[in-house]
């Protein structure tokens, strides 16, 4: 009896480390991703939740962006092929004290399914109004991001309207933020972008105007980009118009309508994003 028992454990001991041995030799390769981002434009409520609703993996959500915000994280990694998402108000808006309602915060604003290419990025950003009564109610536009090559003797940018009660600017661009001369982007509708443009590294200010005149849209002094942070040995790099390799968006997005409850803007406006950091220094 002993010797029956002596053999069943030796037996049981081979089979778990067989087990074993094929648990930790299995791999698994992620699916071919495309890389998206989340940019909230719509001026009049809440902040907003991305979800993708057809899969958990390889579908990383963005959550609680304020209006004028990026999803945290920038582009992520999303399985490419036909995807479902949805666009939910989120709910605990960071800074206000709300009775949270279910059926609000549960209400879907937008749904739609796309199919995203592998290895191609994408810019998804959510534009229009939820009132009722707008004149452009809102929707994702999804744009596909043809990114250029980086080069460290140069900054890119391009600029992108996605201000649709604004409508159409003049986009001026210099380093001392004039508005003379001819306009860098002229007449640039909602929903239009320019194409990449390219600079030496150096000072950067956007000035927006009303079409074909010098009246001013939003800051009378313009639009600042930050010079950046030099990298070294220990970090690197951080986007902005002083560093080479720097490759970014600059967004147009409305003002906020009277009674919107937070992250209210006076004037319409220009926030950067970057597209791609500058090269990573080279440790020693």
């Amino acid at each position: 009896m002993r010797f029956q028992r002596l053999i069943f454990a030796v037996i049981l001991a081979c089979g778990v480390t067989a087990c074993a041995k094929n648990i930790t030799g299995v791999t698994h390769a992620p699916p071919p991703l495309a890389y998206v981002r989340y940019i909230n434009a719509v001026s009049d409520t809440f902040n907003m939740d991305f979800r993708a609703v057809d899969q958990v993996e390889y579908s990383q959500p963005f959550l609680n962006v304020a209006f004028r915000g990026l999803g945290d994280g920038n582009y992520q990694g999303y399985q490419a092929g036909s995807r479902h998402v949805r666009i939910f108000l989120d709910p605990a808006p960071t800074g206000v004290t709300i009775a949270v309602d279910p059926l609000i915060v549960s209400t879907v604003m937008v749904d739609t399914t796309y199919t995203f290419t592998a290895g191609a990025y994408y810019t998804i950003v959510h534009v229009g109004n939820s009132r009722a009564g707008a004149s452009v109610k809102e929707k994702l536009w999804i744009i596909p991001d043809a990114l250029p090559t980086q080069s460290s003797a140069t900054v890119q940018y391009r600029i992108i309207n996605t201000a649709a009660v604004q409508g159409a600017v003049d986009v001026y661009v210099s380093a001392t933020g004039t508005t003379t001369g001819t306009p860098t982007a002229s007449s640039l509708a909602f929903q239009s972008a320019t194409s990449y443009l390219s600079q030496a590294p150096g000072a950067l200010v956007m000035k927006l105007t009303q079409p074909g005149t010098q009246t001013i849209v939003g800051a009378p002094a313009g639009y600042t980009l930050q010079a950046g942070t030099a990298g070294t040995t220990a970090s690197d790099p951080i986007f902005g118009s002083g560093q080479g390799g720097s490759i970014l968006t600059a967004f147009i997005f409305d003002a906020t309508p009277t009674g919107k409850v937070l992250g209210t803007f006076a004037t319409p406006g220009v926030v950067y994003f970057p597209d791609v950091q500058p090269p990573r220094t080279t440790s020693p």
